[in-house]
């Protein structure tokens, strides 16, 4: 069993150039200690319970959190990890604040308090626990539960970095690129990336495949783009699935290749990509690699601005979308 703290990233918009900074989207949890709860599958195995949780325990607290949050050794209950992640926190373990910061932030066994989440998170930080850092700089960079404060923000990415925490690496490198609380800075955005995705953050691979496809802080590079891209949509990040099927469709550092863009499409848009949902409606609305069906044009381009409203291709999509719903009206009005 893993000990896994729970991170949140910064990411950039798809395809069509850097857009503005996203809410906070949780990344797969990172990999902590492991101490070693089962032996070997084998008939008769006896797991090692976690410690009962008492005062001045902490970490028996932490443990009984994982335990429950996980439901490892006992019934699934996240109501119950919040709970001794929250005592744990009290006794002075700086993991379990950042994990009840988490449950508060996501809503996850206790009601949604974004205030709460930042009080655990600031807690974690001032401890010394970087992804706590981490997490209170989204919140200050998205005004939620704190005031918005992007100057604070990145003081906090800042400080996660330094400790080692690749995801405060990764939002500091938007911060540069986008220019929020600092002045824009592409050379330094690239190094930031750099480091968090040889760090295996897979969220700053995305982002510095978007500087390398648009050479921005370097020379451009589609090849390199597009293997940063395959390695992050490898890992289930909407947004590079969606990059690299872009790149594909117009022969951009991978052979053209229109069958793997709109497999590539498909793939972002169920993960929530909104361009890439635009991109897939399309073809199914003029038939151009897949079979013509304004049904499934109507589905997907209704999807893709329930996702994003304000994306770049709004316009296009709202004006496709009404034709779609035209054509299958009138398909289905025929005898």
């Amino acid at each position: 069993m893993w000990w896994r703290l729970m991170l949140v990233s910064l990411s950039f918009g798809h395809g069509l150039g850097i857009a503005a900074i996203a809410s906070a989207q949780v990344r797969d949890m990172e990999a902590r200690e492991q101490p070693v709860l089962w032996s070997e599958t084998s008939p008769g195995t006896v797991a090692k319970m976690p410690a009962p949780c008492e005062p001045g325990d902490a970490e028996a607290c932490t443990d009984l959190g994982y335990a429950y949050l996980e439901g490892d050794e006992m019934p699934k209950d996240e109501a119950r990890a919040v709970t001794y992640f929250a005592q744990g926190c009290d006794f002075g373990s700086m993991r379990a604040c950042t994990m009840a910061g988490y449950a508060y932030a996501q809503g996850q066994g206790v009601a949604a308090d974004a205030a709460s989440a930042a009080s655990y998170y600031n807690r974690a930080c001032e401890g010394g626990e970087a992804t706590g850092c981490s997490n209170l700089g989204l919140a200050y960079a998205a005004g939620v539960g704190v005031p918005e404060d992007m100057t604070r923000a990145n003081a906090l990415f800042s400080k996660a970095c330094d400790a080692g925490r690749m995801a405060g690496c990764a939002n500091l490198g938007a911060s540069y690129s986008l220019g929020r609380g600092v002045a824009r800075d592409q050379v330094a955005a690239a190094k930031l990336f750099r480091r968090a995705c040889e760090g295996d953050d897979v969220h700053a691979c995305a982002n510095l495949g978007v500087l390398y496809r648009d050479g921005l802080g370097m020379h451009q590079n589609h090849g390199r783009a597009a293997e940063l891209f395959d390695r992050a949509c490898a890992a289930d990040d909407a947004s590079a699935c969606g990059n690299l099927g872009f790149l594909a469709d117009d022969g951009r550092g991978v052979p053209r290749d229109r069958g793997r863009a709109l497999s590539l499409f498909e793939k972002a848009c169920g993960l929530g990509d909104a361009e890439s949902c635009f991109a897939l409606g399309r073809a199914y609305q003029t038939g151009n690699g897949r079979d013509r069906d304004d049904a499934r044009a109507v589905q997907l381009l209704e999807r893709a601005l329930q996702l994003d409203p304000d994306m770049a291709s709004a316009g296009a999509a709202r004006e496709a979308l009404d034709l779609a719903r035209q054509s299958s009206t009138s398909a289905h009005e025929q005898p």
